[in-house]
């Protein structure tokens, strides 16, 4: 691989590249909510819990999106015995969003 001469980058900021959807639950999670994702090989596996409480549209795309933009963080947790991926916003998700003077409503 050969490194690029140009200096310029063409990445934009990851509000820019975040949907209202995706924007709406960076902000609910910001409130100091999360979901849970079952990562047990089971009839679960995949299945997303822990959004009583959102009101807007979920998609599970929305959750990809903020990983690879490193907006969440992730612990494993196990209840009756199955596994679960507790994801939060992190630092950096929360500074983005501030950085970005977006609002969160209740």
């Amino acid at each position: 691989m050969t490194a690029s001469s140009s200096t310029q980058s063409t990445i934009q900021p990851a509000t820019q590249k975040l949907t209202a959807e995706q924007l709406e639950f960076a902000l609910w999670l910001a409130q100091g909510n999360y979901a849970f994702c079952c990562i047990e090989v089971c009839q679960d596996i995949g299945k997303v819990d822990g959004l009583e409480t959102f009101n807007g549209h979920f998609q599970k795309r929305t959750l990809f999106r903020l990983k690879r933009e490193g907006l969440l963080t992730e612990s494993t947790i196990f209840e009756m015995g199955i596994r679960w991926q507790k994801l939060t916003l992190n630092d950096r998700g929360k500074q983005l969003l501030t950085n970005n003077e977006v609002k969160a409503y209740a």
